[in-house]
């Protein structure tokens, strides 16, 4: 470990008190970084605070709600008004739940959910980017997840993760011209959430045994990675780790070859679909692919 990868750097992590976003606070804090903690749990990320400064590490607490603009901002503007600056923001507060369509009640666990998990992301990089774009610096790391893909009974956590996906690759060609870069964690381990995902599971009968314990920690050498002048060059991506492994997720991307006609109709759609992919269309669901990129013939132009 480096202990000086992140000196003199000022950084910002939301969902601090628990799971992986505790190993990643005592994880950069290890590597030289300054921080700012920030949790809706006070009585949680308070003693975490303590905790690293009494280790001898530059950190404070800050109780915040990310699902709340307001309270979003206070952690951000913390940072900048102790230190000067914010040089990075990792948005790792997320809740979760697991639930069928028709298993829903009302409306207010997905409501609640998207409001952390999206919005919450949202307002804090907003937030942090506004400082960030007059600095002329910084770096963001988000966090999704592998259910961007889909999975049964989590409709509602996997538009919130995949909305983050998106989220990260417009805002890295937002940042791009100012010297900001913009990536995102795709992680696993073992956590409060993941016992979520477990207990359905068992309810479901779809879980006997136990999952093999996956230690938070690993996914914070990513996010110091991604933080640090060592990724200076990487910019929209979507780190997958999964204990020893590492991964990159695949960018949204147009299946080629792009089928033409001049005017379109049901029956044509089958044909060249059925000529084209064989009835074999992508499946759903997590899947490793290997890619080569090719621009389309008309790209639509955005503003650079």
């Amino acid at each position: 470990m480096n202990r000086d990868l992140l000196k003199n750097q000022s950084i910002v992590i939301t969902g601090a008190a628990g799971g992986i976003g505790t190993a990643v606070a005592r994880y950069l804090a290890g590597v030289g970084a300054t921080l700012v903690v920030a949790d809706r749990d006070a009585q949680a990320v308070e003693p975490l605070a303590a905790s690293l400064r009494a280790e001898g590490h530059r950190v404070t607490a800050s109780a915040s709600d990310v699902g709340s603009w307001a309270s979003a901002r206070e952690p951000i503007e913390r940072c900048v008004a102790e230190h000067g600056q914010i040089d990075g923001l990792v948005n790792l507060a997320g809740v979760m739940y697991l639930a069928r369509p028709w298993e829903e009640t009302d409306g207010e666990r997905a409501r609640r959910l998207l409001e952390v998990n999206l919005l919450g992301t949202y307002y804090s990089g907003v937030h942090a980017l506004t400082h960030m774009q007059r600095q002329g610096h910084g770096a963001i790391v988000n966090v999704s997840s592998g259910t961007q893909a889909g999975m049964a009974a989590g409709g509602a956590y996997a538009a919130s993760k995949g909305g983050v996906a998106s989220l990260t690759y417009a805002w890295a060609m937002d940042g791009a011209a100012h010297g900001i870069r913009v990536n995102a964690l795709s992680p696993v381990a073992t956590t409060a959430m993941s016992h979520t995902t477990d207990d359905y599971l068992r309810q479901q009968g779809q879980l006997i045994d136990r999952r093999p314990h996956v230690d938070p920690m690993c996914n914070a050498p990513v996010v110091a990675f991604l933080l640090s002048p060592l990724s200076r060059h990487v910019n929209g991506q979507v780190f997958r780790v999964h204990g020893q492994q590492l991964q990159l997720m695949s960018h949204p991307a147009v299946t080629l070859p792009v089928m033409e006609h001049p005017a379109w109709d049901a029956a044509r759609i089958a044909e060249a679909l059925d000529r084209q992919f064989a009835n074999a269309l992508p499946p759903t669901g997590m899947h490793g692919i290997e890619a080569r990129y090719a621009p389309l013939r008309h790209s639509i132009q955005v503003p650079r």
